[in-house]
């Protein structure tokens, strides 16, 4: 049992009075206010319970996303730099570069028949080249690959081509359609009848037409398919026409015939003014063709004469020859051009340009050529039977034999060629000679 003591009193002097509790100040809200030795001791705790190698982790983390969020945002930047960069390179995009890239992709073979009983031409574009005949315009992979066949039910099919895309029209009709390697771009109907027409890297082009109030009018029209300028000739009749790479300038051609002569003029126009901004006069001839394939001038071809004329300070390269002009070719490194005489094709004057130009070389070939292309620094050429592989000087350096018939060629690699019949293509290897 436990032990109860009597508790003694100071009887003077009273006993001890009760602590009063201290009173707690209220706040406006109900939270308990700590006392700063409270919150130290708090924080303490905190720390002895949180290692701090658990805190330099994170730091490292946080640190580490940074870093590659930056080079994250680096090869972003990098990209649509180069996606710009490429954008303005290539004219009509490189979205539609992409994809004409995407259609050369998959398989094929040689022999390929032709729907056709005519080859009209042939343009090789480096991986893949066109053929048009009398019923279709065709695009074939280097491979063998068809990459389409487009029925065009023209009488007079004429095709002009860019870096990305194919035109096709009806000399005489009224219309006319271009394509690239996935889709058809334009389809145009013409109130009047089509004299030519010509297309640019960039996708501008234009056609030139038969006037009731003129004697020829011509429409520039922009990737878009919108009209972005109209000239018109009163009174010379426009063969010819070329649109500058950069869809910036046109080129024209213009005759008329005077006491049985001709009279020739090549007038160069921005789109700014009616008015040329240069012109040049040639008596006594044709303009056979205007030819912009390469970037910093036209090629102006006439009966016996060649000339580059650049577009921006009008400056003329010329080259002049006794016979007449037969064929005109552009390559990847310049041109080529054959002059015959009229009594005897198998006497030929093949002349070789620059990009720029300027003549290169020039030699002399027996033989009827029947097709000749310039690539990679070699001439390639149909002559009878046999498909050519020539240098810069006209020495043969490959040959073999196609068999007959053999029209149009496109080349295929280095030594190899596409040889083109009215109804078939073969691919045909050169051997050393």
């Amino acid at each position: 049992m436990p032990e109860y003591k009597k508790k003694r009193v100071n009887r003077l002097r009273g006993a001890p009075k009760p602590k009063k509790a201290k009173r707690v100040k209220q706040t406006d809200t109900d939270d308990i206010i700590m006392s700063s030795s409270d919150k130290k001791h708090r924080q303490e705790t905190v720390k002895e319970q949180e290692p701090v190698s658990s805190m330099r982790v994170l730091k490292g983390k946080k640190l580490e996303r940074k870093r590659k969020l930056k080079a994250y945002l680096s090869v972003v930047s990098a990209v649509a730099v180069i996606c710009l960069v490429l954008h303005l390179i290539l004219p009509v995009g490189i979205f539609e570069n992409v994809q004409n890239l995407t259609a050369l992709i998959g398989n094929g073979g040689y022999p390929t028949e032709l729907e056709s009983t005519d080859t009209l031409g042939s343009v090789s574009r480096g991986m893949y080249y066109y053929v048009l005949t009398d019923t279709r315009l065709n695009a074939y992979a280097n491979s063998g690959k068809e990459i389409y066949s487009h029925s065009h039910g023209f009488e007079n099919p004429v095709m002009k081509t860019s870096k990305t895309r194919a035109m096709v029209f009806s000399q005489g009709g009224d219309e006319l359609f271009i394509y690239n390697l996935q889709q058809e771009k334009a389809s145009v109907k013409t109130e009047s009848e089509i004299i030519t027409a010509g297309i640019s890297d960039s996708g501008v082009y234009a056609i030139v037409a038969q006037s009731d109030t003129y004697a020829s009018a011509v429409s520039v029209y922009g990737k878009n398919n919108k009209l972005i300028y109209e000239w018109y000739s009163s009174e010379d009749t426009v063969n010819n026409v070329a649109v500058s790479p950069n869809g910036k300038k046109i080129a024209v051609s213009a005759f008329n015939a005077s006491s049985g002569a001709y009279t020739s003029k090549v007038s160069v126009f921005g789109f700014d003014s009616a008015t040329p901004e240069f012109t040049e006069t040639y008596n006594g001839t044709l303009v056979y063709n205007l030819d912009s394939t390469h970037g910093s001038g036209f090629s102006v071809v006439t009966e016996n004469s060649v000339q580059f004329i650049t577009w921006s300070d009008h400056k003329k390269t010329e080259y002049k020859n006794d016979y007449t002009a037969a064929m005109f070719r552009a390559g990847s490194p310049g041109s080529i051009a054959v002059f015959n005489r009229e009594s005897d094709r198998t006497d030929n004057r093949v002349a070789v340009f620059n990009t720029k130009g300027q003549l290169k070389n020039e030699f002399e070939f027996k033989g009827i050529i029947s097709d000749i292309e310039i690539s990679g620094g070699h001439i390639y050429c149909i002559s009878d039977t046999n498909v050519y592989i020539l240098d810069g000087t006209g020495a043969v350096i490959r040959k073999a034999e196609c068999g007959f018939g053999a029209v149009r060629l496109a080349v295929l690699g280095t030594n190899a060629a596409a040889v083109i019949t009215d109804n078939q293509i073969d691919k045909i290897k050169l051997e050393q000679k």
